[in-house]
Formats: structure tokens, C-alpha cells, sequence
């Protein structure tokens, strides 16, 4: 059998992707009916589509939100194998504002993201106690700070806010902020299976699971070679993606399951 996989379409995931692709996960002519060892096929997508796409059954198994997972806890099951998170500053999760952080009355929301509007909201009403409207982003961030106050970037739209910042732009790393409040680490990312299929297909859906932590092993373990393979694929320069991935985890330990 083969297990649809949905695996997040930034930059964030190119440590995932590139041990898929070095470990013989992908190998093409694989035996996919072998018993224990069951195909895997990808499916990329922003957050927000992974959500919605494990919710309705289009994938098996993949990354969604931390806060879709949370939403729809009865019928997922969450993997420990496999994360996305951070202990601080994440680089790739920015409010980008050109006024002081305490001036700020409106928000235009990236439709990308559920986790990071969440903490976002969570951070302005426990932490800032301000009260802010939101909208969405609908053009580019110029456009979206001429209507409003700041904008949330994520992604790879987040990294080149804070790599190539525009001019009168300050940006705020939500990881940090979350961080530096609670003292925890941030999951903005968990992987998580259909329950129903987990039922039905517990030892396939295993199998994959070990596949996908060896897999995430190889990408942080080779990191110079993932970083050599990001080049030219994106606009980032070399240290940038360094520092980039030096910042996120992969794995969801008993500590970041605290932030979780």
C-alpha cells in the first residue's frame, strides 16, 4: 500500500525533504507492497491546505498546525516522531510593522498559517493587552501596510522580511516573543494521522512514521549538505540558511511538548 504524506511547502522542510530523497524513501522502482515497508507519496502544501486536507481525508499522515491538530484532537492521533519548532527567535514567523510595536491597531493576517494567528492573538491580548483589528493579506506586503499597522509574515515570505527588510520596516520574531513570555519553546508544526486510518493500517502507518524520524535524523545530521542543496533554490545566501536551520527542531520532545 502507499501512504499519503503532506509535507509543508517552505523552506522549513527542505532538512525532511532532502533525507527523503537521500535515505531510498522516494527511490523510484521501490517494492511498495512489501510488508513493514509501505510506499510513501508526497503531498506539498501551505499549512492551512495540509489541514484541511487531513481533516477530509486527501492525506493519511503529514505536518498540520499545532493549533488545527489541537482543534481536531478527536480524530488524529499525534506522532512524537516528527515536529516543527523552535527555542526562541525562528526567523521565519514575522510581524512586520513600520511603527513602534505598542502603535500597532491593525493586522493584516497571512491566509497561510492557523498556529501563527493564533499566537499571535494569544500574545497581543495575554501579553501586550492590546486590542487590535485584523484583515488579510491581499497583495504584497507594501500594499498590506498601506491599509495597515503591520502584516504576519510566514514561510519563506517571513525569512525575506527579515533577510531583505524593506526600508522603515522593524520586524518581530514571534518565536522570540512567545519565548522570552513563557519561556518555553513554540510548535508550530506536529505530525498527525488520520485516527481512522491509524486503526486500520497501525503497522503501515509505524513503518512510516520510523521512516520520516530517520529521515528528519539524516537532514540534521548532514546539515552542510542540506544547506549546499538549498542553494541557488532559493534567494537566501549561505549563512542564512545556516543560521536557518540551525534554529528549528524537528523532533517533539517531553520539553516541547511543555510548549505544545
Amino acid at each position: 500500500m502507499t501512504v499519503r504524506v503532506g509535507h509543508i511547502r517552505f523552506l522549513n522542510c527542505h532538512p525532511l525533504y532532502y533525507g527523503l530523497e537521500h535515505c531510498g524513501v522516494l527511490e523510484e522502482g521501490r517494492d511498495r507492497d512489501r510488508p513493514g515497508r509501505p510506499g510513501i507519496e508526497m503531498y506539498p502544501g501551505v499549512p492551512t491546505e495540509l489541514n484541511r486536507w487531513l481533516v477530509e481525508g486527501r492525506i493519511d499522515l503529514g505536518l498540520v498546525s499545532s493549533i488545527a491538530y489541537g482543534r481536531n484532537h478527536r480524530q488524529l492521533l499525534l506522532s512524537r516522531n516528527v515536529s516543527i519548532s523552535s527555542l526562541g527567535a525562528v526567523d521565519s514567523i514575522q510581524l512586520v510593522t513600520r511603527k513602534p510595536f505598542e502603535d500597532i491597531r491593525s493586522i493584516a493576517l497571512t491566509r497561510q498559517s492557523a498556529t501563527s494567528i493564533a499566537l499571535l492573538k494569544t500574545l497581543l491580548k495575554l501579553r501586550y493587552r492590546q486590542v487590535v483589528t485584523y484583515g488579510e493579506i491581499d497583495g504584497s506586503i507594501e500594499e498590506a501596510l498601506e491599509s495597515y499597522d503591520a502584516a504576519l509574515l510566514i514561510g519563506d515570505q517571513g525569512l525575506e522580511a527579515l533577510y531583505f527588510p524593506e526600508p522603515g520596516t522593524t520586524c518581530h520574531d514571534l518565536g522570540a516573543l512567545w519565548q522570552e513570555w513563557t519561556g518555553l519553546p513554540m510548535v508550530y508544526a506536529v505530525s498527525a494521522a488520520r485516527e481512522d486510518f491509524a486503526r486500520s493500517n497501525g503497522p503501515e502507518l509505524m513503518a512510516v512514521e520510523r521512516e520520516l524520524a530517520k529521515c528528519v535524523d539524516f537532514g540534521r545530521t548532514h546539515l552542510e549538505e542540506v544547506v549546499d542543496s538549498a542553494v541557488g533554490l532559493y534567494r537566501f545566501d549561505r549563512p542564512s540558511l545556516t543560521r536557518y536551520f540551525a534554529l528549528l527542531r524537528y523532533h517533539l520532545t517531553e520539553e516541547y511538548q511543555q510548549g505544545l
